[in-house]
């Protein structure tokens, strides 16, 4: 009787999860994750937006375009240093630029960084 030939399927695959779900697992254990909850935080956060309650992005490319900012993002990534976490800068985006555009341009930032260092990306 003729045997399936093996699959080459990631974990996840196996398990019926995406790769996004296996990422957000991942990310929910990490220690930085309950430093968006400190009154620390809460409080630069608000500063922040009623600094500048506009996205950053979004005012960059259509200087017409009006769109409120309900993120406070790390201007650069904090990599789970806890004085870059709370000492900033920081940079006001709507929901849309920070899950999409910024996650995009630090995404190419690393692969860069990690070409320049000989790594494969």
């Amino acid at each position: 009787m003729p045997v399936a030939p093996l699959t080459l399927r990631p974990r996840s695959a196996r398990l019926g999860r995406t790769a996004n779900q296996d990422y957000e697992a991942r990310r929910r254990k990490m220690p930085w994750r309950a430093w968006y909850k400190t009154p620390e935080w809460r409080a630069i956060r608000r500063q922040q937006l009623n600094a500048e309650p506009l996205c950053r992005m979004c005012a960059a490319d259509q200087p017409s375009r009006v769109t409120a900012a309900t993120v406070c993002d790390h201007v650069r990534p904090h990599r789970g240093d806890r004085a870059r976490f709370f000492a900033g800068p920081f940079q006001s985006l709507c929901e849309t630029c920070h899950s999409a555009r910024k996650q995009r341009i630090e995404r190419s930032r690393a692969s860069q960084s990690a070409c320049a260092e000989g790594e494969a990306p």
